[in-house]
């Protein structure tokens, strides 16, 4: 099969995301994640706020996943699928609702001990994944371990995890795509000792997404070749799962909990007001100082935390986030060859509106020491100076890794590692797609980043001032032509975990291996 370049650009998505405050669902029903109300306003209502105990005891818990209705769009009910939740034994502060169809927020604490029977009440194939967790492979929620229709998997693990934020969402091969895009994705929190951070009614989870919602409501998914090779992007943005959305905020301090569980679609956020962005936190760890920059770019299943004090500004005021989308020029899709340069278009759009109220105005001082540093780099590593090579390739119609697709529980010699190491990785752009690749297992490091091929470099120049690289990820994004270096810290647990590339049509068709961790 030969694409001309017309062709390929035309495959070439690029994309933005609403960021806006869903309300919580309004009736439980007979469980914290029963999908049973809809929004019918634009006013998003009060977040729930959490109430753990104490005393940190053992938590079970059954989950499960089954078919459900929603309102996404003023007006319009449509079909989709949600989890449900409910606390068999332990703190019943565990579980609060989701909004819209989104799951229940799990809250873990560090060291406990979790147990959760999973049922799929769904007609296809399905798994949970612990997105960030660091678990034994049987815990881990991959595609070997989907069950059937009316069939259960029982987890049980210790938390093993610094507090932050990480989500769940289901790992069926080739299905987990239309899974989430269905609605199947939850908050999952760890709480424990980090520095004085707004906490409660100011402490807010966005999970960002988008979707095509036709006149009868119905979502529409995968319809032609564009879709499946670039990744499905919906047309409409939603967040929390729910679209346009106004939130009131107080005059206050605010942790904004963000999650890009999109797709496909990678954001580039900014603020109306002009003023820059604080993020203290990445994919589920604190960065060890404040990062201040004019706009985010983060790709699906990263998490960034946001510290912004609505205190500065004025009674009644509307501050708006906006959403870039992208779309990147980079060449050829079959071949390896970037083609010519890159072109960017980042015209924002109104993703969501912060309407501030005119309660007291509290002003908070953002610490000024926030998480760890990292405490590994390439002085630790087996490999400093011999890294190994992941080519990321797109080329038959298909995404490729180091010219091999998925294969289940299979791996080849780079992909062979052992348990407690630090390696070192380079994921190479050779692909005219940008590639957000996450690996399964312990938090990486960013090490640094170089061009192999600069076709593409003018467009990343517009956007990388909005790229964090610092502290620990578990997602990288991969832009064409870059080579990008991490060092990986090898987790005790032996088995099989998964590396793949997080656009969920990519994952899907096939870009996604397996690295195995030996004594």
């Amino acid at each position: 099969m030969t694409l001309h370049r017309r062709e390929a650009l035309e495959l070439l998505l690029g994309a933005g995301a609403l960021v806006a405050l869903g309300g919580c669902r309004s009736d439980a029903s007979d469980s914290a994640g029963s999908l049973s109300s809809a929004l019918s306003s634009p006013e998003a209502t009060a977040p729930e706020v959490v109430s753990l105990e104490a005393e940190v005891r053992d938590l079970k818990l059954s989950l499960w996943a089954e078919a459900s209705v929603a309102t996404i769009a003023a007006g319009l009910t449509s079909d989709v699928y949600s989890f449900g939740a409910k606390v068999i034994e332990g703190d019943p502060g565990s579980i609060t609702p989701g909004p819209s169809y989104l799951g229940p927020t799990i809250h873990l604490r560090p060291g406990q001990r979790v147990q959760i029977s999973f049922e799929n009440r769904l007609e296809d194939e399905s798994i949970v994944h612990w997105h960030g967790l660091v678990v034994p492979q049987d815990q881990d929620g991959q595609p070997a371990d989907s069950v059937d229709p009316g069939e259960t998997y029982d987890y049980d693990f210790v938390v093993d995890n610094d507090p932050g934020t990480y989500w769940y969402h289901p790992h069926p091969h080739a299905k987990t795509g239309e899974q989430v895009y269905r609605g199947l994705a939850g908050m999952l929190l760890i709480h424990g000792d980090e520095p004085d951070l707004p906490s409660g009614a100011n402490d807010l989870s966005l999970v960002l997404q988008d979707r095509t919602i036709g006149a009868d409501g119905q979502l529409q998914y995968v319809g032609n070749m564009r879709d499946q090779m670039a990744g499905f992007v919906g047309s409409t943005l939603v967040t929390n799962g729910v679209a346009d959305l106004v939130t009131m905020v107080n005059p206050e301090p605010y942790r904004l909990r963000i999650l890009n569980g999109a797709n496909s679609r990678t954001s580039y956020l900014t603020l109306s007001t002009g003023d820059p962005i604080t993020a203290i936190a990445v994919d589920g760890h604190l960065l060890p100082e404040a990062r201040t920059i004019p706009g985010l770019v983060i790709t699906p299943a990263q998490r960034t935390d946001l510290w912004i004090d609505f205190s500065n500004y004025e009674a009644g005021q509307r501050i708006e986030l906006l959403s870039a989308n992208t779309f990147n020029e980079a060449g050829n899709m079959m071949g390896g060859g970037m083609g010519g340069g890159g072109e960017l278009s980042l015209d924002p759009q109104t993703a969501m509106t912060f309407v501030v109220s005119d309660a007291p105005s509290s002003k908070g001082e953002l610490p000024a020491s926030l998480g760890r540093p990292v405490d590994f780099g390439l002085d630790d590593a087996i490999n400093p100076t011999e890294p190994k090579e992941f080519v990321l390739t797109t080329r038959r119609g298909s995404h490729w890794i180091n010219d091999l697709q998925w294969e289940g529980r299979k791996s080849s010699e780079p992909e062979q590692v052992k348990a407690g190491t630090i390696e070192v990785w380079d994921f190479v752009g050779q692909s005219p797609l940008a590639h957000p690749m996450h690996v399964h297992g312990k938090s990486f490091s960013v090490i640094g980043r170089t061009w192999d091929d600069e076709s593409a470099a003018d467009s990343w120049a517009q956007i990388s001032d909005g790229i964090i690289d610092d502290g620990l990820r578990d997602t990288v994004l991969v832009w064409p032509g870059q080579r990008v270096r991490i060092a990986v810290p090898i987790a005790d647990h032996l088995g099989y975990f998964l590396y793949h590339c997080h656009i969920l049509e990519h994952e899907d068709d096939g870009m996604m291996r397996n690295f195995n961790v030996s004594a």
